[in-house]
């Protein structure tokens, strides 16, 4: 009986001292994001205050910009001619219905 009371306490310490080192790894973890955290705010303040990534960000806002009225200039250009296209469908159509409407009347 005494052995099963001795195995238990030394298990019962075991978990113990395996509990302490779950809870100094989550602590350690822990840190070691503060510190990532900390250093990666720190690289976006140092490249949010660099006069060089806001002349490139600049630079590409404007590439966007141009590119993005291209882009408008084209589809308008695809919709104008496609209006046109349906307007002479539509013509075409009408002057058709008229003279398939006359040929059958007369």
């Amino acid at each position: 009986m005494s052995v099963d009371i001795k195995e238990l306490q030394e298990l019962i310490e075991r978990e113990r001292v395996a509990e302490e080192k779950v809870r100094r790894a989550k602590e350690e973890a822990q840190n070691i994001m503060r510190i990532a955290r900390q250093k990666a705010e720190s690289i976006v303040k140092t490249i949010d205050s660099d006069p060089g990534w806001e002349k490139l960000r600049q630079a590409r806002r404007e590439e966007i910009s141009r590119k993005k009225a291209t882009i408008e200039e084209e589809y308008k250009r695809k919709i104008s001619l496609l209006d046109k296209i349906a307007q002479e469908n539509f013509e075409k159509a009408v002057a058709y219905v008229t003279k398939e409407t006359l040929r059958v009347e007369i």
